[in-house]
């Protein structure tokens, strides 16, 4: 099943400006909506700090403050529907990426800036494989 992920170029910005802003650090990120098919509709986006004590490589998100966005959501009948990070490293799921994917089934959308501008791609697991998904802007 090949899932498309729809996400307005405007939001992509305030991402990658979160990221770029986190530096050296991974910056995080909860995006909220609703799911229609095989079509992930990212509806607003909430950045949140990274917690992590080794934040240039990994992100923890303070367990209260994804409470209160995951109740402010349920508020407007929307949905977790994907979790945003960057990397200091390509823009693919690392090993403590594909765990914490299991532990949280939805799009995993990562940045990466190894190139020199942002670049980010679309994940999600399914039947413990990785698949890229199609990250369309709007």
């Amino acid at each position: 099943m090949q899932y498309k992920l729809h996400l307005s170029y405007r939001d992509l910005v305030i991402l990658h400006d979160h990221a770029e802003s986190s530096l050296p650090m991974e910056a995080a990120a909860l995006i909220f909506g609703q799911v229609k098919h095989q079509s992930i509709l990212a509806n607003h986006i909430r950045l949140v700090g990274n917690e992590s004590l080794s934040s240039t490589t990994s992100f923890m998100m303070d367990p209260e403050e994804q409470y209160q966005h995951l109740i402010e959501a349920e508020t407007l009948g929307e949905e977790l529907v994907c979790i945003f990070h960057s990397h200091p490293a390509p823009p693919y799921p690392s090993k403590r990426d594909q765990e914490n994917m299991k532990l949280n089934p939805v799009a995993w959308l990562i940045a990466s800036k190894e190139s020199g501008t942002w670049v980010s791609k679309a994940f999600i697991i399914e039947d413990n494989q990785i698949q890229e998904l199609d990250l369309l802007l709007s």
